[in-house]
């Protein structure tokens, strides 16, 4: 028989065995009985994180026209006692072309070459095992990036400078650049492949890549590591969170300066950094200047802009001569009336929402933000559904309905009681959105808010090209720090456009220019052909739909005598022909390989989307060693050749901060496992108290 004291201690003892039981299920952050304002790092499973290796970055971007020139820098600071092989994972735009890369070591600069993937592992592993500074470069994804480092000396700093170009997002008369700086973590489903493998992995269970520092060949524990080992090198992110209520953080994660160079040409209004603080100056007409310094990296750097419009603005082309020829970049913008239906077609519209856990907090709210807009501008002719997904996938209706009152506003009250949570399922939910048929006498447009994030992408690329049909899907990049390569290469081959929602205050503008762009028809069966020669080789190809607002962006490699381009297409009138005259429009950049890199970058971009990766492995690396771009199948390699100390014993690897808006989760909340456990504590709370007045009946 038990006192009662005794009985108290054995409740209190039976409870807290219960709730531990039940703690996997709380994706929180640690809790910290000391108060003192210290600042402390977690990763995924809670373990304290203290950097020995720091980085810092710097970017500068110049924009000049149509094209954003980016010069990125990377400086590892060692502040072990002793050396390491420091190792970093980072994001960068997906239509980055990267073209050179330079490593400082004090005052020697090496320049870094451009090879074969493996040939590059090879070296720099040679060079590692020789003592000597290294550096190596890849891509992993179109964008996902990774820099090594080969021992660093205790004390020491080296910088890794890279060289990218991009063209210039302008869209609404608006013009946008963005630097992205963290990943959200991706979702691994049971089954995929990573870039770059022979083999599809199959895990035990499909989760988040929370994981600590996984890479290949390492022994980090999680779940979503498996197919890492498909692929030599391949390198996951290590991400690490500021512990709730400390200080800001301080030198001790990836800091940020930028600068901004922009020539356009025209006047600028209404110039918006929306995440960062920006000292904006104009110091000439069409020419402006921002300044960027920010303690933190966890959410991307964009920059808006308006741009001042003109009846004469409809076209440009910009042509450059290069080592290997003469390259033309063409922008196309319709007028209006090319775009206006006389008699507008009826519309069914299908949303899918991502309410997985990697959408919980604002990322969250802002899609529910957005689907709200859209449903209260929707026309009564129309009809529309909703599709729900985490883990699995959920219809608001089985079929679609008419979009009046009563059922916008049950629609509404579906959205409002979504919770963020569980796996990124998007396969499912793509089965439901896409049926692969024709729907003649209406428009059949599919709207996908997520954050994109996955880590299958070329999988659900190939399940929208076998299901697409007639229909059109736009995708909606949700969070700070959205995967925006799947965005856009979604809705290319969606023959859709793509829109980005940072956060709330985004929402009215962006979805405002969505729903624009969903009223109007597009022009579709898009090519290009030469006044002369008949066909141009042009990329990318096929050629998106073309939608209202939004420029046609090619770009051309041309012969020495080519005359006009003419623009074939189709609109809601018939077949349309537009003409570009070359020799009244173009504008000539001074001689560089500008124009050359981007159209070898989305050459190579087409060839990836639209074949398997093997099947076109010899084209692509031809064009990315002749055009020296950085590719599935390339690598940037420097190696300093100066006298060589002992090898570094110790790797380490800089962490990633969790995206803005986010939280890093110890357990994924995927497939159910955690509500299993709240379950089984649960149930085991319920004996010991049943238990305990059974004992106290017989006292």
């Amino acid at each position: 028989m038990l006192s009662s004291p005794s009985k108290v201690l054995t409740a209190l003892a039976v409870g807290l065995f219960s709730l531990l039981l039940c703690s996997p299920a709380l994706a929180s952050n640690d809790s910290h009985a000391n108060n003192k304002a210290q600042l402390r790092l977690s990763d995924a499973h809670g373990a304290h994180v203290a950097p020995g290796v720091l980085l810092n970055t710097q970017a500068k971007m110049r924009i000049t026209g149509l094209i954003n020139h980016v010069e990125v820098t990377q400086t590892f600071i060692n502040r072990h006692p002793f050396a390491v092989n420091a190792q970093y994972v980072f994001p960068l735009p997906s239509e980055s072309a990267v073209h050179a890369m330079v490593m400082t070591v004090g005052e020697r600069k090496i320049v870094g070459k451009i090879a074969e993937k493996q040939a590059a592992q090879r070296q720099y592993q040679a060079a590692k095992r020789a003592g000597k500074r290294a550096a190596l470069v890849n891509q992993q994804r179109a964008n996902m990036f990774t820099s090594r480092l080969a021992n660093l000396g205790p004390g020491e700093q080296v910088r890794i400078t890279l060289q990218y170009q991009e063209m210039v997002s302008l869209r609404d008369a608006q013009l946008s650049v963005r630097l992205p700086m963290t990943f959200t973590p991706r979702y691994h489903p049971r089954q995929y492949r990573l870039d770059g493998a022979d083999k599809v992995a199959t895990l035990s269970s499909p989760g988040l890549e929370t994981t600590a520092g996984a890479t290949a060949g390492a022994t980090a524990g999680a779940t979503a590591s498996g197919a890492a080992e498909l692929v030599s090198g391949w390198m996951s992110p290590r991400f690490v969170q500021q512990a709730t209520g400390q200080q800001p953080i301080t030198n001790t994660q990836p800091k940020l300066q930028l600068q901004v160079d922009i020539d356009f040409g025209l006047a600028l209004h209404s110039i918006r950094t929306p995440h960062y603080k920006a000292d904006i100056r104009n110091p000439s007409f069409g020419r402006y200047q921002l300044l960027v310094s920010d303690e933190i990296m966890n959410r991307d750097f964009v920059l808006r802009a308006k741009v001042e419009q003109s009846d004469k603005a409809r076209a440009a082309f910009f042509r450059q001569t290069a080592q290997s020829g003469d390259y033309g970049l063409l922008m196309l913008l319709p007028p209006s009336d090319e775009f206006s239906a006389q008699q507008r077609l009826a519309r069914e519209l299908i949303f899918v929402i991502d309410s997985s856990g990697s959408m919980h907090g604002s990322s969250m709210q802002a899609a529910k933000q957005a689907l709200f807009y859209a449903l209260d501008n929707m026309n009564e002719n129309d009809s529309f559904n909703i599709i729900d997904f985490d883990s699995t996938a959920r219809l608001f209706r089985p079929s679609a309905v008419a979009a009046n009152e009563f059922n916008r506003n049950e629609a509404e009250r579906f959205v409002y009681n979504l919770d963020a949570d569980g796996g990124t399922e998007i396969v499912g939910a793509l089965h439901h959105a896409l049926d692969a048929k024709q729907h003649p006498g209406f428009v059949r447009q599919v709207v996908f808010l997520t954050d994109g994030s996955v880590s299958n992408e070329q999988a659900l690329f190939d399940l929208i090209k076998a299901r697409l049909g007639d229909s059109r899907l736009f995708t909606v990049g949700i969070g700070s720090a959205p995967n925006s390569y799947f965005m856009r290469r979604a809705a290319q081959v969606g023959r859709g456009s793509y829109t980005f929602i940072s956060d709330g205050s985004e929402v009215q503008a962006q979805m405002q220019a969505l729903i624009a762009r969903l009223a109007n028809p597009a022009l579709r069966d898009l090519h290009l052909a030469g006044a002369r020669s008949g066909e141009l080789d042009y990329w990318p190809k096929p050629l998106p739909d073309l939608y209202f607002g939004e420029p046609l962006m090619v770009a051309i490699k041309l012969d020495s005598q080519q005359q006009d381009i003419h623009i074939n297409a189709t609109s809601q009138h018939g077949p349309l022909r537009l003409s570009m005259p070359m020799h009244e429009s173009a504008r000539n950049y001074e001689r560089s390989e500008a124009i050359a890199r981007v159209w070898a970058r989305q050459q190579i971009a087409s060839l990836l989307l639209y074949n398997e990766q093997q099947a076109v492995r010899e084209q692509v690396l031809e064009l990315a060693l002749k055009h020296q771009l950085l590719s599935p199948f390339t690598a940037f390699i420097a190696v300093d050749e100066t006298p060589a100390k002992s090898p570094a014993m110790h790797d380490e690897q800089v962490p990633n901060p969790v995206a803005q808006g986010q939280r890093l989760m110890r357990f994924a909340q995927t497939d159910g496992q955690s509500l299993w456990h709240v379950l089984l504590g649960m149930v085991l709370m319920v004996i010991a108290s049943a238990w305990l007045k059974v004992r106290g009946q017989h006292a």
